[in-house]
């Protein structure tokens, strides 16, 4: 058995009269320099995330708007270019500080669940149905709901993006308003690319396929 040794005591002798100053200057001097360090990173960190689609990024406007705001605000704004889905997801999430996208019904949803205090319009875009300069299926000039009517009765291609975008909610909507009930069934040359814009558009132009955007 081996005789564990009685803990030894110390006695502590008080500290001088000049210690109590001497600490307090040492807390100070720690609490400047995480002053300091935490001025610093504010400093460095001086930007905003911005949730947005893809074919808002690829239209080049963020390329030509955000140097300005940036030399005028000194704020940087960095872009998460996704679907409008995913943009609402990832605010949804809290990594995204503002959000800019294109499906109203979404951003109305958005802000009456409490994710977002306000809703601004600050730009308007336009949908369009393109195709293959041949126009095989014979829409040009047509209203949009008979071109989608033509495209579910025919051979011709059609790209969706499937990407749950406002592009997609928008393409949706306009088969619906078109009588076509995708869920029950999609026409034979219907084609979901989950992709962006460009990608879409590519898509479309190697198929000679029909798309909107």
């Amino acid at each position: 058995m081996t005789r564990l040794s009685a803990p030894r005591t110390r006695r502590i002798a008080p500290l001088p009269a000049r210690r109590p100053l001497l600490r307090a200057l040492a807390v100070w001097a720690v609490a400047t320099m995480g002053l300091a360090a935490a001025t610093v990173a504010q400093a460095q960190e001086r930007f905003i995330v911005m949730a947005s689609t893809t074919s808002t990024e690829q239209s080049g406007l963020f390329a030509h708007l955000l140097p300005a705001f940036k030399q005028a605000s000194g704020v940087d704004v960095r872009v998460v270019a996704v679907g409008t889905g995913q943009a609402l997801d990832t605010a949804r999430r809290g990594d995204a500080d503002v959000v800019l996208v294109h499906d109203t019904v979404a951003e109305e949803k958005f802000v009456a669940e409490g994710w977002s205090t306000a809703r601004k319009p600050v730009m308007y875009n336009d949908f369009v149905l393109i195709g293959p300069a041949a126009d095989p299926a014979r829409l040009r000039g047509g209203n949009i709901a008979s071109a989608l009517k033509a495209l579910a009765a025919g051979p011709a291609s059609f790209i969706s993006r499937g990407d749950k975008s406002g592009t997609h909610a928008a393409e949706l909507r306009l088969w619906k308003t078109a009588g076509v009930d995708l869920a029950a069934a999609k026409p034979a040359g219907y084609k979901e690319c989950g992709c962006g814009m460009g990608p879409a558009l590519n898509i479309a132009a190697s198929s000679g396929a029909y798309v909107l955007a």
